[in-house]
């Protein structure tokens, strides 16, 4: 998974549907990383955290955030029984 495509995937269908302020903090979060590990997991964290406190927008991005996850438990960032 190209995962720097599907964070701008994210990023356009959180503005088409008027989640500015979730598009602007997952970004926040990608910009204050140093590396491309670093920036993953920051943006990971905040995919996770969208899904278990927004549901709305969750509703919106759902297959992107279960993609994120799956390609994070592959590469070994989360554990493979977890739900992110």
């Amino acid at each position: 998974m190209n995962w720097h495509k599907k964070l701008k995937e994210i990023y356009n269908k959180l503005e088409e549907e008027g989640y500015y302020s979730i598009k602007r903090e997952i970004y926040e979060g990608q910009i204050s990383g140093g590396t491309a590990g670093e920036i993953f997991s920051i943006v990971l964290d905040k995919l996770i955290n969208l899904k278990q406190t927004n549901h709305q927008a969750h509703e919106k991005i759902k297959s992107e955030i279960e993609e994120f996850i799956e390609y994070a438990k592959s590469i070994n960032y989360l554990p493979k029984n977890e739900d992110g």
